[in-house]
């Protein structure tokens, strides 16, 4: 197994400005392996200001995070999913939360992976987790697709998300660190299905990398990315922030609209049912739109293979 390390020189994005913190290796490593990881992306001050925004979310968490010796928070067996509680959501109560949400370098970044088109921030949400907490398991190895976008994530800028997990706490090889497979290890166009167990797919278990930085750092991925949680091997917790951009065009991306719905099972059914118009009702690409193309039109009819796709082959409506 693995471990990344930080990797020089300012990266050049649209009319000349310069992403400092994001720089050329970093965009290199990104689109040869489909991830990279800036460690002490944030300043001190940064940092230290959204430590004390966390402090008012979550009482006693940062203190835990720090010194695991400390007492245990009230609410440490609070369930997951915090994206569903508001507290944890943007916009934040306080500043500085809100302001690395809408950190011009993230959205910089964002922009020049999506060929320069307009982004929109669909995600924004804390996570936090310690050992012995409901989130505190071993995850299996995913893609995030599943519930950012309605339709397919294509190999194309046009439609391109980017994806961060800033860390405001240090992620020792203990303390349930993110862990990433490289791009080389699955070489398909289409990644359907998004999820693979240890025995459905060992070698990108094998090929992983753990996330081991300092607080501060920061994790880029993407929605073809595969990557996944893993447990505490120790006394301890973690605090993290999900940011997410994506191209402003297209309503069947992001994860605060339908695609949160569309990876349940049952609403899978429903989509694959509804008629191309009642699709598109829900943002979803209507046939004749450019997005159509060999490889979305694949892995659409993967991930809905109960679906029509003539429509979509065709570029007509059958009404």
């Amino acid at each position: 197994m693995r471990r990344a390390g930080a990797l020089g020189s300012p990266l050049r994005a649209e009319r000349g400005r310069e992403l400092h913190r994001i720089n050329e290796q970093h965009l290199a490593h990104y689109r040869e392996h489909g991830y990279a990881i800036i460690e002490g992306f944030l300043t001190e001050d940064e940092l230290t200001g959204a430590l004390d925004e966390w402090r008012e979310i979550l009482p006693g968490w940062v203190e835990y995070c720090q010194d695991p010796s400390a007492p245990k928070p009230d609410n440490a067996q609070r369930p997951g999913r915090p994206i569903n509680f508001h507290r944890f959501r943007f916009p934040f109560a306080g500043s500085h939360l809100n302001a690395i949400t809408l950190h011009p370098e993230l959205v910089a970044f964002a922009k020049l992976m999506a060929g320069g088109s307009e982004m929109f921030c669909e995600q924004s949400h804390l996570t936090f987790k310690c050992k012995g907490n409901p989130n505190d398991h071993e995850q299996a190895m995913h893609c995030d697709y599943g519930n950012h976008t309605l339709a397919y994530p294509p190999d194309d800028p046009a439609y391109w998300q980017t994806a961060y997990l800033l860390y405001y706490t240090d992620v020792t090889e203990d303390l349930a660190p993110t862990a990433v497979c490289s791009r080389r290890h699955y070489p398909e166009k289409i990644l359907v299905p998004a999820h693979y167990t240890r025995e459905q797919r060992p070698a990108i278990y094998d090929h992983e990398v753990k996330v081991v930085v300092p607080a501060g750092s920061l994790f880029i991925y993407s929605m073809r990315t595969f990557h996944r949680g893993t447990a505490f091997r120790t006394e301890g917790g973690r605090l993290g922030h999900f940011i997410t951009y994506a191209p402003a065009a297209w309503k069947w991306l992001g994860i605060v609209g339908w695609s949160a719905e569309a990876i349940k099972p049952s609403h899978r059914r429903w989509i694959e049912k509804a008629t191309p118009e009642e699709r598109e009702l829900l943002g979803f690409p209507p046939p004749g739109h450019p997005y159509w193309t060999d490889e979305t039109r694949a892995g659409v009819g993967a991930r809905y293979p109960g679906m029509d796709m003539v429509p979509y082959r065709d570029g007509v409506n059958p009404s």
